[in-house]
């Protein structure tokens, strides 16, 4: 039976999910919504879409769905998760899922209450390589892991014109940790479980944007150190001829070392082999298309995502727990415990 779903929001990431989604078999968009219609007819023609609207609730009232995809920006995600559950409609919400922990809560509360699946299109852990990479830990290629470091450069944020496919993040007072090491973040504890605590730093280097460009990050893990160091107001060092991936990643164990290159090759090193896997150039697609297939699955099985709201609390504390260690100075102690989380 196909299940037929409404995108929200036409701007930048739009394209990628609408991409994933004509690749997922028995399942059809029939309609797409965004307050610039001629982005939304853009969407619509580009992609063979039927309806188009500039007002997401008539969508949600006139057409016949079974989900929403929400690809807006968070400070709207609240109202569109309220007004889509309210109608019965699973939801699918891009991250970063929400402004505000309560926030969080507030929309997993509706959403259970309306008895709809609430999954957040977290699609950075379905990237092919570190879905890889989790295959290759757990069966002990590296040993066990005590080290990892995700770093990512770009010089979006001292462009003329900073961030010209999503000008809004100019305007953020949250930005490369809220935007990027999100997907970091929850990369990380997909690979490795929780963290225990989060010490973080952040700097703003271009004098035209309002958030934070610049950020370390690093997180007690047990027995694993991990380190997110971000930039969007650094040239790279090197020239990469190829860049397919967010950045580079390094994770060392015991017995071995993973490294993945910005040219989508992951490198397992050990005494006594060294292998190379190489990945797509639409890798960052196929990340997408992962999210929702397994989002699809989810609606199909009636399982919880791993993804689900009530998970990305986890995440999300994180991202929230950084800023307040950056903010006061101070090692944040991560609770873990979703109902007391403010």
């Amino acid at each position: 039976m196909t299940i037929r779903g409404a995108l929200i929001g036409c701007g930048y990431a739009s394209r990628f999910q609408l991409k994933a989604w004509s690749q997922i078999e028995d399942v059809e968009i029939v309609a797409v919504s965004s307050r610039n219609q001629d982005q939304a007819q853009a969407r619509a023609t580009e992609f063979s879409i039927p309806a188009i609207y500039t007002d997401y609730r008539q969508m949600l009232d006139d057409e016949t769905l079974d989900f929403i995809d929400i690809a807006t920006p968070p400070s709207v995600h609240l109202e569109m998760v309220k007004a889509s559950a309210e109608r019965g409609l699973h939801v699918l919400c891009q991250k970063p899922i929400a402004e505000t922990l309560s926030e969080l809560r507030e929309m997993i509360q509706i959403c259970e209450d309306s008895g709809v699946n609430f999954t957040v299109n977290e699609n950075g852990r379905f990237q092919p390589w570190f879905r890889k990479m989790k295959s290759l830990i757990d069966a002990g290629a590296i040993g066990h892991p005590f080290y990892s470091n995700f770093t990512s450069r770009w010089r979006g944020a001292l462009e003329d014109s900073p961030f010209q496919d999503q000008p809004f993040f100019a305007t953020m007072p949250r930005l490369i940790i809220y935007e990027l090491g999100v997907h970091f973040l929850d990369t990380l504890r997909y690979l490795f479980g929780e963290a225990n605590s989060v010490f973080a730093r952040k700097a703003r280097i271009s004098p035209s944007i309002q958030g934070e460009d610049l950020a370390i990050i690093t997180l007690d893990m047990d027995d694993l150190l991990a380190v997110v160091d971000l930039s969007w107001a650094s040239l790279p060092a090197k020239e990469n001829a190829k860049s397919i991936t967010w950045g580079e990643v390094v994770i060392e164990g015991d017995a071995g070392t993973l490294s993945l290159t910005m040219d989508g090759h992951l490198h397992l090193h050990t005494v006594t082999r060294q292998q190379i896997f190489a990945f797509p150039d639409h890798s960052e697609v196929l990340g997408y298309q992962n999210a929702q297939q397994h989002f699809i699955d989810s609606l199909r099985s009636k399982q919880e995502a791993e993804i689900s709201g009530r998970e990305m609390v986890k995440t999300m504390e994180l991202v929230f727990g950084a800023y307040d260690s950056a903010t006061n100075g101070t090692n944040y102690r991560v609770t873990l415990d979703i109902e007391r989380l403010a």
